[in-house]
């Protein structure tokens, strides 16, 4: 099983305006919630651990996760669900974020590790689950409790800098977590605000290297591409095609989804660390190919696992 934590939320998205007052739709969104959607329809088994509000936003987020197959492992609360005002340009979304005191930061330690089960592979996290606050810390303990069971641990920060009052702090925590995961992906602006003391992209990726210890590390570059770490080297992968361009509402995250079921359906969990140039390729590619039929469809909408093959 993929088991993954971090925030779910309500993106509320402007599709119009009235009588001079803007008009918005309420999408089910939230980074970590967003790859749980997307690997359960590729046909793996998905639990989500993170607390889900009983209020109607939460209804809805919890029955568009039941109905892309994933198992819902986490309590609903009484707390309010976070929201997330996205503006979107030229297909390109743009996010402010209100999560004080609400239903997806009410983690404990002690509830999380219930699920740290026998048929549990893979745990991962990242995105505003980990920018402040006590559930930050909860989150980043757990991880090495998970990492102590034997499960696997994959990582993509999705850097929300808008969000990140104390960046200082929130970078440490970002480069401990990546000395410690087995599998980490993390885009060309991620990369970049994390090692701000890099004068390029170049030096970032050296830094970067320098400090972790990951099977598999991906740095994802949108419409350029992917490029994957093996043996020394960094290798390109061309991004796949997109059809007709939707927006890119979740690419990020069904790309990392895909990496997981990939890993996960060709029983590689047990292999990371010698897997061949070509299997990352082919990751690459099957992940890639996902993220590009996202991009078809407005929001986050990842394709089921009929679409990719």
């Amino acid at each position: 099983m993929i088991l993954v934590g971090g925030e779910n939320l309500m993106d509320m998205i402007q599709v119009g305006n009235r009588n001079e007052n803007a008009l918005f739709e309420a999408v089910p969104g939230g980074s970590p919630y967003n790859l749980a959607m997307a690997a359960g329809r590729q046909g793996v088994q998905v639990g989500y651990v993170t607390p889900i509000s009983e209020d109607s936003n939460g209804d809805q987020l919890a029955a568009n996760l039941l109905s892309s197959n994933v198992r819902l492992l986490g309590p609903r609360v009484s707390a309010p669900t976070s929201l997330a005002m996205v503006n979107i340009e030229g297909g390109t979304p743009s996010y402010a974020f209100y999560r004080d005191r609400t239903a997806e930061r009410l983690v404990t330690l002690d509830k999380l590790i219930q699920n740290l089960t026998g048929e549990v592979a893979i745990f991962h996290i990242g995105s505003l689950a980990l920018t402040s606050g006590s559930d930050a810390s909860v989150w980043e303990e757990f991880v090495g409790k998970a990492m102590d069971k034997g499960v696997k641990v994959s990582l993509d920060p999705n850097v929300r800098p808008s969000l990140i009052a104390e960046p200082d702090l929130y970078r440490q925590r970002i480069k401990r977590l990546m000395t410690k995961v087995d599998i980490l992906k993390l885009s060309d602006e991620d990369l970049l605000w994390l090692f701000n003391d890099s004068v390029d992209e170049s030096s970032a990726l050296s830094e970067l290297i320098s400090i972790v210890n990951a099977d598999i590390v991906i740095l994802t570059q949108g419409s350029k591409g992917s490029l994957i770490w093996h043996y020394d080297n960094w290798y390109e992968a061309p991004a796949y095609p997109v059809g007709k361009l939707s927006d890119t509402v979740g690419a990020g995250d069904t790309f990392m989804a895909s990496v997981l079921v990939w890993l996960t359906k060709n029983e590689n969990l047990k292999r990371l660390s010698v897997i061949e140039l070509e299997e990352k390729k082919d990751l690459q590619s099957y992940a890639g190919k996902a993220a590009s039929l996202n991009c078809e469809k407005q929001g986050c909408n990842p394709p089921w696992e009929s679409e990719l093959f």
